[in-house]
């Protein structure tokens, strides 16, 4: 009779989501002789040390992320992706978390489905986001910024061209402002503005109200022009 309470009270509040034992101890106080007892039966099942999911069918990988009661942030590139629709096609979810515990859990659930989530753990999250879907989605202006400091050039540009008419672009002079590209001082914002005057030059038309800049180097400047090259050309 109690584990059928305890089975149902899981349901009712982690169904396809992952939880921790000290949230379910939080239900009974025997909970972890319950859950082993739950997992022999193949209601719940264990994901890594002190974690576990109670079982849901899901349509794919967006279907969990969105019911994982967890918080997490959809950042960077497959930000991106959601922004640029899917322009350009990864097989690796990123995601920042304020629990290393749950980075752990969540990359090994992952691993067990096929599905490969980069994970980083953060004390306090800084990634801008907005709530879509009942996902946290990194901003268009935020993951721009951070894309280009990756070196993720098409997946950048692809989020600026196709969310051109709504993006912030004081936001993103202030995020990109003082970021750096990965492993050089070139700033984010000279690339942003040079990929902006060569998309106004493709479309013949002042597009993106920015100054071209000079300051960039070649080897950005190459990335850059291949980037929006590509863009215009399957946009």
């Amino acid at each position: 009779m109690y584990l059928e309470r305890f089975s149902a009270a899981l349901r009712e509040r982690w169904k396809g989501s992952l939880f921790k034992v000290s949230e379910a101890r939080k239900i009974e106080a025997r909970a972890k002789e319950y859950l082993h007892r739950l997992e022999k039966l193949g209601e719940v099942k264990r994901v890594y040390w002190g974690w576990y999911y109670v079982p849901k069918e899901q349509r794919d990988v967006w279907d969990f992320l969105a019911r994982d009661k967890r918080f997490k942030v959809v950042i960077k590139q497959t930000a991106a992706s959601i922004w640029n629709y899917d322009f350009v096609h990864r097989d690796v979810y990123r995601l920042a978390v304020e629990s290393a515990s749950y980075k752990k859990a969540l990359e090994k659930f992952g691993e067990e489905r096929g599905w490969n989530f980069e994970v980083e753990h953060c004390d306090k999250v800084s990634y801008e986001y907005e709530e879509i879907d009942q996902l946290c989605i990194e901003t268009p202006e935020s993951c721009l910024v951070n894309c280009i400091a990756d070196w993720a050039f098409l997946d950048a540009f692809a989020t600026l061209y196709f969310r051109r008419g709504g993006v912030s672009f004081d936001k993103v002079r202030k995020l990109a402002r003082w970021k750096r590209i990965s492993g050089t001082d070139t700033r984010a914002w000279n690339a942003i503005r040079y990929g902006c005057s060569l998309f106004n030059k493709q479309l013949e038309k002042k597009v993106f109200d920015v100054k071209t800049t000079q300051s960039t180097r070649d080897d950005i400047k190459e990335l850059v022009e291949e980037a929006v090259e590509k863009v215009m050309e399957f946009a």
